[in-house]
């Protein structure tokens, strides 16, 4: 399949894509994502997504009981014995090395991701603030519990919130590059392509034909 779209659609189960050869991009929750071979893309049921097919490809499809928990266990083996030269790709996407920690969260986390604003250019120190924490506390808290370093989530949430005014808007790219606190065009441009796997003209073209 290729440069192909496929529209807004649900799968009522819930299943485990991995792309075996090719590449696209899948849109979720207004984030685009890259998908290069050995991506692994946990889907649950009733998750709305779309996808832009730039490149013939080929995706596996894993689907599992709702109560197997061992389901990523299952997986690998199942890539083993049918993909094994993905099976390091796909035990790496599921069990990374630097996993969010499962215990129970700081009570300024929620605050921060709320009412911080991400997108527009105001320093990192001042979400430490919002928490109540020394800067270098703050940082190794937020990326234990959110598993990406604050830097990192502010530029997936403006990416995110690029995406969004480029698929709900005409407006141009150096408009949205300033709404969005990229430091121009060009910055925009090469942030979304490291996200999406696409320019942002071809991005919104693709999803909005």
């Amino acid at each position: 399949m290729k440069d192909s779209v496929l529209r807004s659609h649900v799968h009522e189960r819930a299943y485990v894509s991995v792309l075996v050869e090719g590449a696209y991009t899948e849109l979720h929750d207004g984030l685009p994502r890259y998908c290069a071979p050995g991506t692994v893309l946990p889907h649950a049921a009733g998750e709305v997504h779309a996808d832009y097919f730039f490149a013939p490809g080929r995706c596996v499809n894993f689907v599992f009981r709702e109560d197997d928990r061992d389901w990523q266990e299952h997986l690998v083996h199942a890539v083993r014995a049918t993909h094994p030269s993905l099976e390091r790709a796909v035990r790496n996407a599921l069990f990374p090395p630097h996993q969010p920690n499962a215990v129970r969260e700081p009570e300024w986390l929620r605050a921060v991701l709320d009412e911080f604003p991400w997108i527009e250019p105001v320093p990192i120190e001042h979400a430490a603030r919002l928490a109540g924490t020394h800067p270098a506390h703050f940082a190794r808290a937020f990326h234990k519990h959110v598993g990406m370093t604050p830097g990192r989530y502010r530029r997936r949430e403006r990416v995110r919130a690029a995406s969004r005014m480029l698929l709900e808007s005409s407006r141009a790219l150096s408009e949205i590059a300033n709404e969005c606190g990229f430091a121009d065009q060009s910055h925009l441009t090469n942030v979304f392509r490291e996200s999406a796997g696409i320019s942002p003209n071809r991005y919104r073209g693709a999803f909005t034909r």
